[in-house]
């Protein structure tokens, strides 16, 4: 069963000609450029069967011929696509039943399914394909693909540039766009032609993307087991910053991803490179764009929110209200602009670079089972002290608190997956509940801090928050202390 495995990057039309110029093409080219028109039409049942499982297929027409293709399977983390591939030439623009080459196709391909495929979408699109070879040997197909997707009466644009490993490492498919993208604005792309027809069908947007569980073992080497959790939360991010404009559900899942993103390189510290420092230093960058914009979302969507349901008549509020969306606005628009800039694209290829290249280290024995139970430990501890004396904390002793508590969880939900589910369920749900409270009064001291950068005069609705806050924050309080002695009294799931 071949496997493709692809760089997919966005270019604006107008870039186009200063990609044909680019030094990379001259230095590493190895033939002249191909050009063919190529019509693609994708099929699936009415109940879409095969996008449910995991599954896509297309007939393509190139030269006068018919090629039927099915991809399926695999991953997409930070542009790069790994599928599972069949293709194989067929008479018509219909589908046909798997050759015999491909048993386990012909699992799916069943004749009852095909008798109740039907065209879904078209892409239609020109493609210019270059065939390059690297200094290292690496062979790679680079294709500029300019055209359309069509859906019944929707249509979008496609301009894209693929990097097909032919042969070689991984890694050089990054080497090979960071290099592109000095001079050619590139963006990042994780959705699939296929995929983005199904939405254009559908006419709907991609939900918001959540943490996901990472298959480990006690035996994996501990650096493929960070490969598989840096590469989850960089799909995490991926999945939710095409939409961060939109829904507030996206910037936080953003967020979340950055900070799990971040805590894995900070617990697999000692065993990475220090190639990383500079993906760290950009993370730190990158939060301090996608923090403060989640603050006012919080400010503005719950805080408020809550404020105003119980006081609807109050006028000085709704202006205050109105004031808060501004800022709330313009923290948003300041994300985007980081995440749609060629900063963020190079810290995303940079990051893909540096976990390709992810090695084990040199005489490294330790397996992940003991490097996990060794690291919750240590995280465990620094909890328990930081938590001591916890009714006396002030209010910056339990921000380090739920900062600890925090990289604590993600440890956790890392490499629950190695250790007997039902401990870890009862620890990791005692350990969220006292995140979430955490979180609650770390709330609250944002709104302080956030009503100090709102114009002047604030008046009387800043007082209403001031005193609301307030208030809110002694429950919280009197739950914070349920909430930890429930925590102490867990039992660790990983001796």
């Amino acid at each position: 069963m071949p496997t493709e495995i692809e760089l997919k990057l966005t270019i604006y039309p107008a870039h186009v000609g200063r990609l044909r110029r680019h030094p990379v093409l001259e230095t590493l080219v190895q033939d002249k450029p191909r050009r063919h028109k190529l019509h693609n039409v994708y099929f699936d049942t009415p109940e879409q069967d095969l996008l449910r499982a995991g599954f896509a297929l297309r007939l393509r027409r190139i030269s006068g011929r018919w090629v039927q293709t099915v991809k399926g399977g695999g991953s997409a983390e930070g542009g790069l696509h790994q599928r599972n591939e069949w293709e194989w030439p067929v008479l018509s623009g219909k589908p046909e039943p798997a050759p015999r080459t491909a048993p386990d196709l012909a699992q799916l391909l069943t004749p009852e399914l095909l008798a109740r495929l039907r065209p879904l979408f078209v892409t239609d699109f020109w493609r210019t394909a270059w065939q390059l070879r690297t200094a290292q040997g690496a062979e790679i197909e680079l294709a500029l693909d300019q055209g359309k997707v069509h859906a019944g009466d929707r249509c979008q644009p496609i301009s894209e540039v693929e990097l097909e490993l032919k042969a070689g490492e991984t890694a050089s498919l990054f080497e090979v766009a960071l290099a592109i993208q000095k001079q050619v604005p590139l963006w990042v792309e994780d959705l699939s032609k296929g995929q983005r027809g199904y939405l254009l069908c559908s006419g709907e947007t991609p939900p918001p993307r959540m943490a996901q569980h990472v298959a480990l073992s006690p035996e994996m080497p501990i650096a493929q087991a960070f490969q598989r959790i840096a590469g989850e939360c960089l799909a995490q991010l991926q999945g939710n910053v095409a939409e961060l404009g939109q829904d507030p559900e996206y910037l936080h899942q953003a967020r979340v991803a950055v900070r799990r993103l971040r805590s894995a390189l900070s617990l697999f510290g000692v065993v990475l490179p220090e190639t990383f420092a500079d993906v760290v230093k950009e993370l730190r960058w990158l939060m301090g764009y996608l923090g403060p914009a989640r603050d006012w979302d919080i400010f503005v969507t719950q805080t408020l929110a809550q404020i105003a349901e119980q006081l609807p008549d109050s006028r000085a509020l709704a202006r205050f209200q109105a004031n808060a969306a501004e800022l709330r606005d313009a923290h948003r628009l300041a994300a985007l602009e980081a995440i749609l800039s060629q900063r963020y694209t190079t810290l995303i290829l940079t990051l893909g670079f540096q976990l390709a290249c992810q090695a084990e280290p040199p005489g490294e024995s330790v397996t992940l089972g003991e490097f996990a139970t060794r690291t919750l430990t240590r995280q465990h501890k620094h909890v328990r002290r930081k938590g001591q004396r916890h009714a006396a904390l002030n209010t910056g002793k339990r921000h380090a608190l739920r900062i600890a508590a925090k990289k604590l969880r993600y440890a956790a939900e890392f490499f629950a997956g190695i250790y007997p589910h039902k401990r870890a369920r009862l620890y990791l749900a005692a350990l969220a509940a006292l995140q979430d409270v955490l979180g609650a009064l770390n709330d609250a001291a944002v709104t302080q801090r956030l009503l100090t950068e709102l114009p002047a005069p604030r008046g009387q609705a800043a007082g209403i928050v001031s005193r609301w806050t307030t208030c809110s924050s002694q429950v919280s309080l009197q739950q914070f202390h349920q909430a930890w002695r429930n925590f102490t009294l867990q039992k660790v799931f990983w001796k």
